[in-house]
């Protein structure tokens, strides 16, 4: 398909920035969510870039998600002009302040922290009754006994 020159350095430009593209499976559909650009010819430079092995697809819940490779990122860093400094944004590191554990600010998340220690006084576990399920009782009244019927035909005489 032929893009032109202009459409074609906005959207290298944009996975070169992001190092990833996400593009919505809709031919028809005018422009871009994120560009300036024809969803078709994304769609279509995306398709080229991944062939090539510059791009990384993945497909879920009509989107593709492009992921650029080592590879891509020379080829783009070539096609561009990109001086080697450059770098894109999911190669960068993220910077912390020290200190800081991974997984949010200690409280919440999915651990309770203000249990601690054994429990209080007023604490008496209750158990009702034996056997399986969330009301006990174990196996009577499961299947009746077969000779007071139990409505399976069972017991009934006859054949």
């Amino acid at each position: 398909m032929l893009v032109p020159k202009k459409n074609r350095s906005i959207v290298y430009n944009q996975i070169f920035e992001d190092g990833v593209m996400v593009v919505k499976k809709d031919p028809f559909q005018k422009k871009h969510d994120t560009l300036e650009v024809p969803n078709l010819q994304v769609m279509k430079l995306c398709q080229s870039l991944c062939s090539r092995g510059y791009l990384k697809e993945q497909f879920s819940w009509q989107h593709y998600y492009y992921f650029l490779t080592d590879d891509g990122i020379e080829y783009l860093r070539g096609y561009l002009n990109i001086p080697p400094e450059v770098i894109p944004a999911t190669l960068k590191k993220t910077t912390r302040p020290p200190g800081a554990m991974p997984g949010g600010t200690g409280m919440g998340g999915e651990r309770r922290f203000e249990k601690r220690g054994e429990p209080g006084s007023e604490f008496r576990p209750e158990f009702r009754g034996t056997g399986f399920g969330r009301g006990g009782g174990g196996y009577q009244g499961y299947r009746s006994d077969p000779q007071t019927g139990g409505g399976y035909g069972f017991g009934r005489g006859g054949a």
